[in-house]
């Protein structure tokens, strides 16, 4: 079994924690707000045959080590793209397969657009992102106040930080909410890469006002990126609770009718954890 390699690599301000194994072209992958690296190990395994995989902790997230302090940093995606190309150069550069999950999926795919020349491709897993016809309304709200109405981020600060132990946490998530139809293996890799020490218990890494920060800062500007896409990309969309609506995902379809763009029937949002093998097979075979 090929051997997952714990790393951390040197950007400006800190240090993100990354999971790296395989030879070949770089490969990255980018999690979803509240979540860790290491819980898309099942998906991404395999793939160490064909590319250099590296899968990171965002900033606030998992074992990284990067202010996110949501007093100090602006409530929007901009600083996790500028954290994702910090890595790459770290890495050596482009081009890369950039893949992501949620707003990893986002976030990756608006670096590359920032950034010519840096991504080969890039594959979204249902991508979050304000619908095109209410993203100016969103964006000029979340400037003047920092606090646009959001469901998941009011959602989010309501969470428990923290418990008395790991067990203590799986007892509390087991069968519940997002992890219902998880594996049992699924979610003690969350648990592993999602908690740290806290005292004699544990806490979350994305604290639930970090998580709250993150979901508030939704992407505004998608659009805008896919009408400056030059590269290949494929968007993967669930078809249970998806945050691509089906007006978005036909819009996407036809500003780039090479692209690959699908929705699984019987999938939820957490696609790539439930059903990975459905989703490995579109990142196995990225130019």
């Amino acid at each position: 079994m090929t051997e997952i390699l714990e790393r951390y690599v040197a950007v400006p301000g800190g240090r993100i924690f990354t999971l790296q194994w395989g030879e070949g072209p770089l490969f990255l992958f980018a999690h979803a707000t509240g979540m860790c690296a290491r819980l898309y190990v099942d998906l991404l395994r395999p793939l160490g045959a064909k590319f250099r995989v590296v899968a990171f902790d965002a900033r606030g997230h998992g074992r990284t080590e990067l202010e996110a302090d949501p007093a100090a940093i602006p409530v929007d995606w901009h600083i996790y793209r500028q954290d994702m190309k910090a890595l790459l150069d770290a890495l050596g550069g482009g081009p890369v397969r950039l893949a992501g999950h949620s707003f990893g999926a986002t976030s990756a795919f608006e670096t590359a657009v920032e950034n010519p020349g840096l991504a080969s491709s890039v594959t979204l897993i249902d991508p979050p992102f304000i619908p095109f016809a209410e993203a100016s309304a969103y964006r000029a709200v979340r400037e003047a106040s920092g606090a646009p109405s959001n469901f998941m981020a009011d959602r989010a600060a309501r969470r428990r930080g923290s418990f008395p132990s790991l067990a203590a946490a799986r007892e509390a998530y087991h069968g519940r909410g997002v992890f219902a139809d998880w594996s049992d293996s699924a979610l003690d890799a969350y648990l592993e890469g999602g908690f740290l020490p806290d005292g004699e218990g544990v806490r979350l890494a994305c604290s639930p006002a970090w998580e709250s920060t993150s979901f508030r800062g939704v992407s505004t500007t998608l659009e805008d990126s896919m009408k400056a896409c030059d590269f290949p990309f494929t968007l993967l969309c669930a078809s249970d609770g998806s945050t691509v609506p089906e007006r978005e995902e036909q819009l996407i379809a036809a500003m780039h009718p090479d692209a690959t763009v699908l929705r699984f029937p019987g999938t939820g949002h957490f696609l790539p954890v439930t059903h990975p093998d459905l989703v490995r097979p579109y990142l196995e075979r990225m130019p």
